[in-house]
């Protein structure tokens, strides 16, 4: 999952004069220039003024192999913008007097666990949804990512990764926080969060293109496809690829949705929780919500529930991105304007936050900044980068060496104690390398890189090749291996299979 917090810092405020009225005239030549600029397979884009979709348009396709085009009710997969739901939800059931933000987690969750008994005792509700329980960003995320475990599974697992920080002293953008409020949301509803989300959110906001599950998109027309640059090489072409189903992750991400539907949501958010005159969220959930739980400093005032506080212009912003393997979405809703923009893209650039900090700045600046002339020059200082990256663990290899053990030797079964076992089977001359619980993505051939490190050739398009190096005891003996496998969104790092 991408970054959040990394990938908005793209974001670019305006200047201080604001307009009511902005001209649009020239908008939709600004967003196709930067679809072209950005490489950009597929974009929706979207305003909401006042409660109405003010104005909307596609560009690109839904899957470049194709050439249906993308409309305001092409369907993406949301990502991470799931999250407000689940915090909506949440307040919901505040709202009912079912639960309180500051209740124990386990008064409503008793299986509920971390490697701390203090923080276990006293994490709150408010705090699963606020980025601030001592994990590191984007700790546990392989136990979702194409596995085959539950919830309680996965909850259960990560609940033996060490913290990194103090309790509610830092920001660490945790997703698995996120899927412990989607158990929790059963447990004091009594509805899975698919029902709940789809039952008290979408069927009464009328988001008839939205679905919590990707076996429904084949329901449905004008759904756009993921697209990705194998390995997140960005001098490969880009390609399209199925959607994952990653329930595992729901409560975190989980819904896919289009502009015309998120332009009702974004709707009831920029009306401060209400819906026309109808309260939707009651005012001091709405309040609790959008306020800053977490300071971050910067340019971000801080993390709220589900949402992310920043000003510009002096001006309130709610926002939150999307990242998945093959979408980048992002929206930000300003409340005291009755303002809202969507972007949707259906590929690995950053275009979304070029054009809403665009759109803001037409609302909220002088509409003079101009964000795809200043993002393009940094985007191409990082492919650069990458690039001279990967070059350099090519030049590092240390050529005509050989392992110092036979590669039989190699195969057996290695457990690592969070995340499980993998197994490394011989055939034909062959090794071949795979994780357990998430067989279909990682499973591949391991192809001698230099000495006893391996190339781990796995089935994922979306992450780069991994290296596999193996430790030995005092008799030269296989201990264990860590894999090397360069990636912001999982820490494969932090993983250590041992031989059983």
């Amino acid at each position: 999952m991408r970054q959040p917090f990394l990938l908005l810092a793209f974001l670019l405020l305006g200047s201080l004069s604001a307009q009511e009225q902005p001209d649009l005239s020239q908008l939709d030549a600004y967003i196709t220039d930067a679809v072209k600029q950005f490489d950009q397979p597929g974009l929706a884009v979207g305003i909401v003024k006042d409660g109405e979709l003010v104005w909307s348009k596609g560009y690109g396709k839904l899957d470049l192999a194709k050439s249906d085009p993308v409309t305001p009710k092409s369907i993406f997969f949301i990502a991470s913008m799931s999250k407000a739901f689940t915090a909506c939800a949440i307040g919901l059931l505040v709202d009912e007097g079912k639960l309180a933000f500051d209740d124990p987690v386990r008064n409503h969750l008793p299986e509920f666990n971390t490697p701390n008994p203090y923080v276990t005792t006293n994490m709150t509700v408010r705090d699963l949804l606020c980025h601030r329980s001592g994990w590191a960003t984007f700790d546990g995320d392989l136990l979702w990512y194409g596995t085959h475990y539950s919830q309680p599974e996965i909850l259960a697992r990560h609940a033996g990764q060490p913290f990194e920080y103090g309790f509610r002293e830092k920001f660490g953008y945790s997703n698995l926080m996120f899927i412990a409020a989607a158990q929790l949301i059963e447990r004091v509803s009594g509805k899975t969060w698919d029902e709940f989300i789809t039952e008290r959110i979408l069927q009464p906001l009328n988001m008839d293109r939205s679905t919590v599950e990707t076996s429904d998109l084949s329901h449905f027309t004008e759904v756009a496809l993921p697209h990705v640059r194998k390995g997140q090489d960005p001098n490969a072409p880009q390609r399209s690829m199925p959607y994952q189903a990653l329930q595992g992750a729901d409560g975190a991400c989980g819904i896919n949705s289009c502009v015309t539907d998120i332009a009702k949501w974004d709707a009831m958010w920029a009306n401060e929780g209400k819906v026309g005159e109808q309260a939707f969220l009651s005012r001091s959930t709405f309040n609790t919500l959008t306020s800053t739980q977490l300071a971050m400093g910067g340019r971000r005032d801080g993390a709220a529930m589900g949402w992310f506080v920043e000003y510009n212009n002096d001006e309130k912003v709610i926002t939150h991105s999307g990242g998945m393997p093959g979408f980048v979405l992002n929206h930000a809703v300003v409340p005291d304007r009755d303002l809202a923009v969507i972007a949707l893209g259906n590929g690995e650039s950053y275009s979304v936050f070029a054009v809403t900090s665009k759109i803001l700045d037409l609302y909220l600046g002088d509409g003079t900044a101009d964000p795809v002339a200043t993002m393009i020059p940094r985007i191409k200082q990082l492919d650069e980068k990458e690039t001279q990256r990967r070059a350099d663990r090519a030049a590092a290899r240390k050529l005509k060496t050989k392992p110092t053990i036979a590669l039989d030797s190699l195969g057996g079964t290695y457990s690592d104690k969070i995340y499980g076992n993998a197994t490394i089977t011989v055939k034909g001359g062959v090794a071949t390398l795979s994780l357990l619980p998430a067989p279909e993505l990682f499973t591949g051939t391991l192809e001698h890189w230099h000495y006893d490190t391996w190339k781990w050739n796995h089935a994922d398009p979306f992450l780069e090749p991994g290296y596999v190096t193996f430790n030995f005891d005092a008799d030269h003996r296989i201990t264990d291996y860590k894999i090397d496998l360069h990636s912001p969104d999982f820490h494969f790092g932090k993983l250590d299979f041992v031989r059983e």
